[in-house]
């Protein structure tokens, strides 16, 4: 079987561009791609085949029972250890080219640049997708993509659990104008989840020309009174201790989510940490010691 990732950038650039050759289509995916990660122009045909073979049995999905309860949590511990040695792989030149910081710790990447809890938080049904795109830049991210959820969605038949992987071939943009948008970003989703339309028409539903409100941007992502220049951290305590192990040494609290919501205190503030509590609850039998920092608001 072909990697899930790469099977689904392929299904994306084809769609982009029907008719594309495949000369054309591996030098286009040659040149987004680590080059230990880049397939030959052979797995490529391949792939296209099975995407144009007809006769494959629709896909079953399975109950999300306890079975799928347990194999959540297999998942995710796959999933952030994966990305958590990916990161710490990056050598020197890539650590700097991501902070721009020439005196940056090797760890950096890894405390700063994480999707685990996210991706947790989307397999229990608590967020609708995660969003992987942009920084470090589409190399890096597609590295990740092929080497961490991909296999994770593999070895845990995600997909017949109605979680599924996309590539972005087309502009997603934003009200902010400077900001360049989420083409040749991923984004992975529950399309069991009741935002799941939205998540769609956002992301995966081509609007040329269309700018996406902040707000509806954040809601498709399922942060919390989303829109506004505030900005929350969720910060993993169990994951920073476990990266100051593998260091030997201090590191910065690892981020597991930052979002912008709206300024706010009192009641409405009261409602945000009603959300962390939530998703407290939601991963209790994981052990992971969570603190949010809202001094951002």
């Amino acid at each position: 079987m072909a990697n899930i990732a790469l099977r689904e950038m392929i299904r994306a650039l084809r769609s982009d561009s029907p008719g594309i050759g495949l000369k054309k289509l591996t030098a286009q995916i040659k040149a987004v791609l680590p080059d230990d990660l880049a397939p030959e122009k052979k797995t490529v045909k391949e792939v296209c085949q099975h995407l144009d073979d007809e006769n494959q049995p629709a896909a079953q999905t399975k109950p999300r029972d306890h079975t799928f309860y347990s194999r959540t949590k297999a998942a995710f511990e796959m999933f952030r250890d994966a990305e958590r040695a990916y990161l710490l792989a990056f050598d020197k030149a890539k650590v700097r080219s991501v902070t721009r910081n020439p005196d940056a710790p090797d760890w950096f990447a890894a405390s700063q640049l994480r999707h685990h809890f996210e991706i947790l938080l989307t397999l229990r049904g608590k967020k609708p997708c995660t969003l992987a795109a942009m920084n470090p830049g589409y190399e890096m991210i597609n590295g990740m993509v092929l080497q961490c959820p991909a296999p994770m969605m593999d070895q845990y038949e995600l997909e017949s659990y109605g979680f599924t992987l996309r590539y972005l071939t087309h502009d997603v943009l934003t009200e902010q104008l400077m900001h360049p948008g989420f083409k040749g970003g991923w984004i992975f989703a529950d399309k069991h989840s009741e935002k799941w339309d939205k998540v769609e028409d956002i992301f995966l539903l081509p609007h040329p020309g269309r700018r996406n409100r902040e707000d509806a941007v954040g809601e498709a992502l399922g942060y919390p009174m989303p829109g506004g220049n505030g900005v929350v951290r969720i910060i993993d305590n169990t994951e920073t201790s476990e990266l100051e192990r593998i260091a030997g040494e201090e590191v910065d609290s690892v981020i597991g989510m930052e979002f912008f919501c709206i300024r706010c205190n009192g009641e409405k503030l009261m409602m945000l940490h009603k959300y962390f509590v939530e998703c407290k609850v939601a991963i209790k039998d994981i052990g992971i010691d969570l603190d949010v920092d809202t001094e951002g608001l």
